[in-house]
């Protein structure tokens, strides 16, 4: 049976002229740069990603002039990474952060004042990193003068308290200063052997207040091996009931999280307590 075979259409000679070839390859380029564009160009975003756990003692917080005495255990300052505000943050940045279940995307504006850089932010943080450091040492004093009434702190002042961390301000490590200096001027043994970490901003009265990007907190407080974390109550609505393997204990005083640490708890147990919205 004789099958006809259809011939291969050719383009018109006239029609190659007119750069029809061309043509298309211009256009497969240009679509391309479309596609390549955004991922190459600085977006205005910032990226937010888990820092480290940081340990206190012994060489980051000491206390000179005052009574210290051994600590038993260790206690972490959480860190988290932020881009600088001077920082080129590109598209496949964000699209690389935005995979990552850890990282957060957020625009620029809601970190940074339109006007500022790297110099200024720096500054900043250590203005508020100082200042917590005063307030947490005038909240201990409050708290030692109610539980310790017989231990005079009256020389400790910001000049014997010594802090040796680089490149890390904000105000976000007064609970933790408040207390590591609890457990270096207190007699009793309070961390018993234990690891655990804080995050809050602490005010002279001994308040604790909310700070920014809990989450990637909880990330690196796992990630140092710390078992109990101390939060402000403020962050409840920021964490979920699932904290994989923490003990995590919502406060609003630098007074709570005393008797939690000193009082030892249930050591088993894994989760949040303190946070109403999460019925603990």
């Amino acid at each position: 049976m004789h099958i006809p075979r259809i011939p291969l259409l050719r383009v018109p000679r006239a029609l190659a002229r007119t750069g029809y070839r061309r043509t298309s390859r211009i256009t497969r380029i240009l679509i391309s740069l479309f596609l390549i564009a955004p991922l190459v160009l600085p977006v205005n975003f910032v990226l937010i990603n888990p820092g480290e756990g940081n340990p206190l003692f012994p060489k980051m917080l000491k206390v000179n002039s005052v009574k210290t005495y051994p600590v038993d255990g260790q206690m972490f300052l959480l860190s988290i990474w932020v881009t600088n505000p001077q920082t080129l943050v590109l598209g496949f940045q964000v699209l690389h952060c935005w995979i990552k279940p850890t990282c957060v995307v957020t625009p620029r504006s809601v970190i940074y004042p339109k006007v500022t850089d790297d110099k200024a932010e720096l500054a900043e943080g250590a203005k508020e990193m100082k200042q917590s450091q005063n307030s947490a040492i005038v909240a201990t004093k409050k708290l030692f003068a109610k539980k310790y009434p017989e231990l005079n702190l009256a020389e400790l002042t910001d000049a014997s308290l010594k802090v040796s961390l680089k490149n890390t301000g904000g105000p976000s490590g007064g609970l933790i200063f408040s207390l590591g200096l609890v457990e270096l001027l207190a007699p009793e043994n309070l961390l018993q052997g234990r690891k655990i970490a804080a995050t809050g901003t602490i005010s002279k009265s001994g308040a604790v207040g909310a700070i920014g990007g809990v989450q990637e907190k909880i990330v690196a407080a796992r990630a140092a091996g710390v078992e109990l974390l101390f939060i402000s109550r403020k962050n409840c609505d920021e964490i979920s009931g699932e904290v994989d393997g923490l003990k995590v204990i919502a406060v609003s005083t630098l007074e709570e999280a005393y008797l939690a640490l000193k009082g030892g708890g249930n050591s088993d147990f894994r989760g949040v307590q303190g946070c109403t919205n999460l019925s603990a």
